[in-house]
């Protein structure tokens, strides 16, 4: 069993507060997605419990139960991130609905990185040179999600011009905590996420007609 967990630390949770169910591959992913959400409402606005898969195979295996545990633990929504690398989408998309369906689980919603998180985080240039005190900016990338192995590509980036060392589970919620919406709305798959934030979860604009 993976641990779940309130992530409230010392802070008063307010009775507008939402608990936020997350189901990842790894706990850099639930730092990554705990630090963008903090982006729409202040921290004190929601609380995050979590499951961890540490790979894809048990998170596709277990996302079902851990999806019925969270919101038997209180969570308000569930958002479940598998990364893409080099499934088709149509097909991973439909097996998660199989085994977390809409029916059921109304306020679950599937996302998924293409083809990693990590090219969520090229999206911001400034932020990865702020995370690893670079001379200047890497080069702006337009369509993140067309990199291939953005993990690999990001190392790659620091190392060639500061000589520093990428580590995930370290740098992607330092750079998620330094880095624009406005730049992440330029990937296609976080589009999605950001209207369900702001309009499901927060309710901070009204669903588009």
């Amino acid at each position: 069993m993976m641990e779940v967990w309130a992530n409230t630390g010392n802070m008063v949770i307010s009775k507008m507060s939402k608990t936020i169910g997350i189901i990842a591959e790894d706990t850099s992913d639930v730092d990554v997605i705990t630090a963008l959400i903090g982006k729409y409402v202040d921290r004190n606005k929601f609380s995050i419990k979590k499951f961890v898969g540490n790979g894809c195979g048990k998170l596709r295996n277990k996302c079902d139960s851990w999806t019925a545990l969270l919101f038997e633990a209180g969570c308000h929504h569930v958002l479940i991130f598998h990364d893409l690398d080099r499934n088709d989408e149509a097909k991973l998309k439909k097996l998660l609905l199989k085994k977390v369906p809409k029916e059921q689980y109304p306020n679950a919603f599937i996302v998924i990185p293409i083809e990693e998180l990590e090219a969520w985080l090229l999206s911001d240039e400034h932020a990865i040179q702020s995370v690893f005190g670079l001379k200047a900016p890497p080069k702006k990338i337009i369509n993140c999600e067309q990199v291939q192995s953005p993990k690999e590509h990001l190392a790659g980036l620091v190392w060639t011009l500061g000589k520093k060392r990428y580590l995930n589970t370290v740098h992607n919620k330092k750079i998620s905590e330094k880095i624009v919406i406005e730049n992440l709305r330029r990937c296609p798959s976080f589009k999605p996420l950001d209207d369900y934030i702001e309009t499901t979860i927060f309710k901070l604009r009204p669903v588009k007609a």
